[in-house]
């Protein structure tokens, strides 16, 4: 589960944000908070299930997730190719591209806390680490431009491990045999695990062959979209993927004919783009709830529409879901939405100051945000008049 992330200079932000997933002392919405032992997360309420980041349009909201994407994107393929060249420092200030972007997780994973993360500056490694807390947070391993410190291995050492200044060090480590390599593991597999998503891709149809639980679900949710599907089945013939979809037939007088079928693909023009964007949408959502791990789906609302969303938000709410502790963060323009699924804690809104800086903002920091008043009205209000004064 993510706990918190926390970054800075990345695309339109520049001063350090943090997405937090630990509740507050709200006791509304019960369910959508996961239970946490205090030996693992001291003094918490909990982990939210469900996290909504709103804004108006260019306010920085995608670029939340564009950041979090970056860090997997750091972790996973650092080691291989030269990724961090594409660290995206803030634009619009002088210098900018000179400073620390900084990039931090705060996880659960295998039923132990860590924090890892590290600090980009002029496209090289600068500093990095990976803490685990046990009794108390300890330092697994540590790295700057100079050494590299790893618990129980002498520093003479820890220093011939030392990866180039384009590469981390967690994914070395994942391949050598170290004191450490359960928690290096646990901290990788959850990488490998996370899904950012930006938009639907045909490739995501080949999650529903690894288990026919998932499109029967997808079924019984596009039934929520009334898209005039009666019906789906997927298509697998070597390498090609599809779903093909069945819609009832009428004659003139009302009375039903035949099914005809259609493949979304195949036949492209028989299906608008957010049908085809939801099916593939659905196929995510179903894996991310069955294996328990962190979905982040970028303009929510966009395809979805209205019932859809709300289904998808109270399946991960739900304590019952299989894995019981899948998490989803989105991002949406300010809608209907924002009182109809969230309390305080978990809404998010985004905007930019004079200078385009990117501010990210928890709803319920704002004084006079009280519980079961029109969320959506004070979040336009906030937008409108640029009243960002936090307690």
């Amino acid at each position: 589960m993510l706990a918190k992330f926390t970054f800075k200079n990345h695309r339109s932000f520049l001063d350090e944000q943090t997405l937090s997933f630990e509740a507050s002392s709200d006791d509304s919405y019960k369910w959508t908070v996961a239970p946490v032992e205090s030996a693992i997360l001291p003094r918490s309420s909990g982990l939210l299930r469900t996290l909504a980041v709103f804004g108006p349009l260019a306010s920085g909201k995608s670029n939340v997730l564009r950041a979090l994407d970056y860090m997997k994107r750091v972790v996973l393929m650092s080691a291989s190719l030269p990724i961090t060249h594409q660290n995206d420092t803030f634009a619009f200030q002088y210098g900018a591209g000179n400073l620390d972007s900084h990039y931090e997780v705060e996880i659960i994973q295998n039923g132990t806390y860590y924090r890892y993360g590290f600090v980009i500056r002029d496209f090289r490694i600068v500093k990095e680490w990976l803490m685990r807390r046990a009794e108390r947070l300890t330092t697994l391993f540590s790295r700057d431009e100079y050494s590299l410190k790893i618990i129980g291995l002498p520093r003479n050492s820890a220093s011939l491990l030392s990866p180039s200044p384009y590469t981390l060090f967690l994914p070395v480590a994942s391949s050598l045999n170290l004191e450490i390599n359960r928690e290096v593991g646990d901290v990788m597999d959850w990488f490998r695990s996370l899904c950012v998503s930006f938009s639907a891709r045909r490739e995501d149809l080949q999650i529903y062959a690894e288990k026919e639980e998932y499109l029967k679900d997808a079924y019984r949710i596009l039934s929520l979209a009334d898209c005039g599907i009666d019906g789906i089945q997927l298509i697998q013939e070597g390498s090609y993927t599809d779903i093909e979809t069945s819609h009832r037939v009428y004659d003139a007088e009302g009375h039903f004919v035949r099914a005809k079928k259609a493949r979304l693909f195949q036949d492209r023009q028989l299906y608008s783009d957010a049908t085809a964007e939801l099916v593939c949408t659905l196929a995510k959502v179903l894996r991310a709830l069955d294996c328990g791990t962190v979905l982040c789906l970028d303009d929510f609302t966009r395809t979805l529409g209205l019932p859809v969303a709300l289904e998808i938000i109270r399946l991960f709410s739900n304590p019952a879901q299989p894995a019981a502790k899948a998490q989803l963060v989105l991002t949406s323009g300010i809608s209907p939405l924002v009182d109809k699924a969230f309390r305080r804690d978990q809404i998010y809104f985004t905007r930019r100051d004079g200078q385009s800086r990117s501010q990210l903002v928890r709803l319920s920091s704002l004084p006079g945000v009280r519980k079961g008043e029109s969320y959506e009205k004070k979040l336009l209000e906030n937008l409108r008049h640029g009243q960002l004064k936090l307690e």
